[in-house]
């Protein structure tokens, strides 16, 4: 028999040479629907197995798949790209991080801050609210930079760098949206819920750099807190750039001017 694709002899049922088919089959409504749902099912169950793994042993399960299975998790940029389009979605739609700035001149003049200042900061931290999916995916790559500059000599390279910190982004989005229905149906419990959220991201944003970067016991604990400090100042302060720039078309994005 000749394959079709590469013009080999062979025998059997697929090409000894490119491993096609010895006979493709036609395209029909039910061929196509299996490849779909063999597809969507093969996806979910990725997502939901990368989840488990991300949340009860995130670095472990990240070294496997960095040096050993790269099928092991759903690939990072998928991950992030699902779990936060859904949280986006969400989080536009029901208001989750909406909370009404208000006292602006009591507390502007505590941090000696002009009104303006303080309107300003005001209105920077509702749109951080509002579109906190993007925030966080802007501020991956600030994360990145400072984890690869102070964990150098554990030899992770820079791209490795960037995976980690992706599937974190990704994991604390997933976190939110397991938190989704407790604030949904106990709206009294949202200021709670959220600090508690804000207060794992960092915890277990320190624990994934803790075990994947052990350089003793203590001193990895202080490089670590060092470094997830100094991420979220420059997260912070590359968001308030990127902010600025859009500045002038705040009224086409942010909904509290």
């Amino acid at each position: 028999m000749i394959c079709n694709n590469c013009n080999h002899r062979f025998r059997g049922n697929f090409c000894s040479q490119c491993g096609q088919k010895a006979e493709v089959e036609r395209f029909d409504m039910r061929s196509i629907g299996a490849e779909a749902y063999n597809f969507v099912r093969s996806i979910v169950v990725l997502f939901f197995q990368t989840g488990y793994r991300l949340t009860v042993s995130a670095p472990q399960h990240l070294q496997t798949f960095l040096f050993k299975d790269r099928n092991y998790l759903l690939p990072s940029i998928e991950y992030l790209l699902f779990s936060g389009t859904v949280v986006s979605i969400l989080t536009i739609k029901f208001n989750f991080f909406q909370t009404g700035y208000n006292q602006i001149d009591p507390m502007a003049q505590m941090l000696f801050l002009s009104t303006e200042t303080f309107i300003f900061l005001n209105h920077f931290f509702a749109y951080t609210e509002q579109y906190s999916s993007l925030t966080n995916i802007l501020s991956i790559p600030c994360f990145t930079i400072c984890s690869y500059l102070i964990f150098y000599k554990e030899k992770y390279t820079l791209g490795e760098h960037l995976i980690v910190n992706t599937y974190i982004a990704a994991q604390q989005a997933l976190f939110l949206l397991i938190l989704f229905p407790v604030i949904l149906f106990i709206p009294s419990w949202k200021g709670y819920v959220l600090d508690g959220y804000i207060v794992a991201s960092i915890g277990y944003n320190c624990w994934v750099y803790y075990g994947l970067f052990p350089e003793g016991k203590w001193w990895s604990a202080f490089k670590v807190a060092v470094c997830v400090f100094l991420a979220y100042i420059v997260g912070l302060l590359f968001n308030l750039c990127i902010y600025s720039l859009i500045l002038p078309y705040k009224k086409l994005i942010d909904p509290f001017v």
